[in-house]
């Protein structure tokens, strides 16, 4: 038998959950607005509705987390709380976020939060949301408020999940969500603003809390493309993942998410076509969305083996819980020596035997890549809940703990004893 495979001191060990999607009753933020609308702009399977109700039950979600043997949790603060309307600053929810990191330290879990993660309040969207020239300092007051209360006790501040996820779907219409616009020209804007609102609130925070590392969490995928699909592959790529790239450099650490990989492929002879749709905007907006549009909406969730053969996850995702591997040996080759986290990583499964066999694959190939020497200091998993998972609602399942839809019970899986048992013994077998 091969020795088990060892990680550094010091690791994280964590799981994470958003804010919107376990809190309940998240009233004042746009997705409620969106998910409460009698005639929506676009389909989303049910409403949030009060979720995990973890907004008063996060101090026992904590000590189940710091029990299975974890040693970090990843949880996202909601802007919709903390300012529900235009300057006025709801104190309480700023001290419910102080008190959840209080929480975490009193367990011996390290806290680590992200200031924004796909929600807005609805009055942000409805004053343009990222395409606002106000928005930065808007973002900047709010992050301000978020430190000065949070008193320099978290390490690892995020300030926003997956940029490349939220503002492609939000502006191109691959996946409609707030502020179901489908345009070239504000998808610009709206990442040029992601980006400065980004550079606004690492600037705050490094202010009021030098001692915190502060990044984004990246979605980003393990791309594949032959000749034909390279043109469009690399489009793909730099809007959803090169164009936020940009900041990184600055920051003190970069997010990886990874769930799977992605194909791009198209008979060469089409190459020469697509690159030259690619360069011109008007053929892009016109022609090339449309199809992709279309093409996201005919990949319906489901699990097992499809017609082409590929093992899938409930999410419709094509099984590839060692894609982590190639995306974080990306950016380390993008930003050499820059701290990276693997800040989200799991599977949407109803047989726990997957999530555990998906953890040990996504393990080993972490390992690889430390052993290799890039500087990987923690480990993330999505999620610790079952949660509302946005526009799918409560049927793909990610947590390592279940959750009661009717009573809110928690039951802790098997998944979850696997993983806390290898966090605990800083070790995973070979």
């Amino acid at each position: 038998m091969s020795d088990p495979l060892t990680f550094p001191d010091r690791f994280l060990w964590g799981a994470a959950t958003a804010a919107h999607q376990v809190e309940g009753n998240n009233t004042t933020s746009d997705w409620w607005e969106w998910e409460t609308d009698p005639a929506p702009q676009a389909r989303v399977a049910e409403p949030s509705g009060i979720a995990c109700d973890h907004f008063h039950r996060y101090r026992d979600d904590i000590a189940l987390l710091a029990d299975t043997g974890l040693n970090t949790y990843r949880f996202s603060v909601e802007w919709a709380r903390i300012e529900p309307r235009p300057g006025e600053f709801d104190r309480e929810a700023l001290q419910h976020y102080a008190d959840m990191v209080a929480t975490c330290v009193d367990h011996g879990v390290t806290p680590m939060v992200t200031l924004q993660h796909f929600t807005l309040p609805a009055w942000v969207t409805h004053a343009g949301s990222w395409t606002n020239p106000d928005f930065p300092g808007l973002f900047a007051r709010y992050t301000r408020h978020v430190m000065e209360r949070l008193d320099n006790g978290v390490p690892y501040i995020s300030t926003i999940n997956e940029p490349g996820n939220m503002i492609t779907r939000g502006y191109l219409g691959t996946f409609p969500t707030p502020p179901f616009v489908a345009n070239l020209d504000a998808f610009d804007a709206a990442a040029a603003g992601l980006n400065a609102a980004h550079r606004a609130a690492r600037d705050v925070i490094r202010e009021l809390s030098p001692g915190a590392k502060v990044g984004m969490s990246h979605a980003i995928q393990d791309w594949h493309a032959d000749a034909g699909g390279t043109p469009v592959m690399e489009w793909a790529r730099e809007l959803h993942e090169d164009r936020y790239f940009a900041e990184t450099a600055e920051d003190d650490f970069v997010g990886v998410q990874t769930y799977t990989r992605l194909d791009v492929n198209a008979p060469r002879i089409i190459r020469p076509v697509s690159a030259a749709l690619l360069r011109s905007r008007r053929l892009t907006q016109s022609l090339v969305l449309p199809v992709l549009r279309h093409q996201a909406a005919a990949v319906a969730p489901g699990e097992g083996v499809p017609a082409d053969g590929a093992r899938r996850t409930l999410m419709g995702y094509r099984w590839a819980p060692a894609a982590i591997e190639a995306t974080s040996r990306r950016v380390a080759k993008l930003f050499p020596g820059k701290e990276i986290v693997i800040t989200e990583h799991g599977v949407a499964t109803n047989d726990d035997a997957e999530r555990i066999e998906y953890l040990r694959e996504g393990l080993r190939a972490v390992h690889r890549l430390i052993s290799d020497g890039l500087p990987i200091t923690g480990y993330v998993h999505w999620s610790l809940l079952d949660n509302w998972e946005w526009w799918d609602g409560y049927r793909p399942t990610y947590g390592l703990i279940a959750v009661d839809r009717t009573t809110q019970e928690r039951s802790v899986k098997p998944s979850a004893r696997w993983y806390g048992a290898v966090a605990k013994a800083n070790r995973v077998s070979a």
